[in-house]
């Protein structure tokens, strides 16, 4: 089982390779930390209200809840939940070929999301957490890109990938149907779909095929 890691990310481009820290969150109550800007509560807002909507956000769920979820899984399956850590809104918990395993995810100054890291640079950084999962699952199904788990003393490299998001609950029908299609379509061509402006707005508020 893996308690204390890090995650070495070498991404499309082979001299790029972000180290991160991860390992199972501490115990503790999460707090909401929404800086008093409209802008932060907006897009903490928006970003809840689509985690919401995916079906595998699993809210307050323990690390030690999500590894005996993940456990009996395949690598790759994948979940976020709440961070036990009041410092982190959120984790990304993974089944890995060593078993489940957790990484926080920031909320930085700048009010982007990324994977907890102890490189300040180089560590991909989104909007949206959902935009972050679908951008590593995306990373993880190319021939050329590397994801590893790497041990603290860096003597053993677990590759890891996100392939397979575990639902909690049923999304509802509508959702589902729109996951589909941005599945059967390019970026940008929904807005050439013929369909009714209310209906093309649903399917943009969550561009994602998770």
């Amino acid at each position: 089982m893996l308690d204390s890691l890090t995650i070495s990310t070498t991404d499309v481009e082979p001299t790029r390779t972000t180290k991160m820290t991860v390992g199972s969150a501490p115990k503790g109550v999460l707090v909401a930390k929404t800086r008093s800007s409209y802008f932060d509560l907006r897009r903490l807002a928006n970003t809840i209200a689509t985690l919401e909507a995916c079906g595998w956000y699993w809210g307050a769920l323990t690390a030690g809840q999500s590894k005996a979820v993940l456990r009996t899984k395949e690598a790759g399956a994948f979940l976020v939940r709440d961070s036990e850590n009041s410092a982190h809104l959120f984790s990304l918990s993974v089944k890995t070929p060593r078993g489940p395993t957790s990484v926080r995810i920031q909320y930085t100054e700048d009010g982007k999301f990324k994977l907890d890291s102890d490189k300040k640079s180089d560590t991909p950084e989104f909007d949206c957490v959902v935009k972050l999962v679908d951008y590593y699952v995306k990373h993880s199904s190319e021939e050329d890109a590397q994801h590893f788990w790497l041990e603290p003393n860096g003597r053993r490299e677990v590759p890891v990938k996100l392939s397979r998001p575990l639902r909690g609950k049923v999304p509802p029908l509508q959702h589902l149907c729109r996951t589909v299609i941005h599945k059967q379509t390019s970026e940008g061509e929904v807005d050439k779909l013929p369909l009714p402006k209310p209906l093309k707005s649903f399917l943009t508020e969550y561009p994602y095929q998770l």
